[in-house]
């Protein structure tokens, strides 16, 4: 079993064990990680490993300043 964040629009189904599944987009899913559904929807990118998301680097460096807002009188 593994844990994914899945991005996409509202889906539901069942898996062959009998488990049903709802998928809303930006929530995190522990599904089998053989299931042919479930690879299909890595291979899409509609699922990503959470640990490859916890993992992504963070930004180096500083941020650019952003500009002061200015009011007009």
């Amino acid at each position: 079993m593994g844990k994914f964040i899945y991005k996409g629009p509202m889906s539901a189904a069942t898996l062959r064990d009998g488990t049903d599944v709802i998928l809303m987009n930006g929530r995190e899913v522990t599904l089998p990680d053989n299931n042919e559904w479930v690879q299909s929807l890595v291979a899409q990118k509609r699922l990503v490993p959470v640990t490859a998301q916890r993992s992504a680097p963070k930004a180096q460096g500083k941020t650019a300043p952003q500009p002061a807002d200015k009011e007009t009188k």
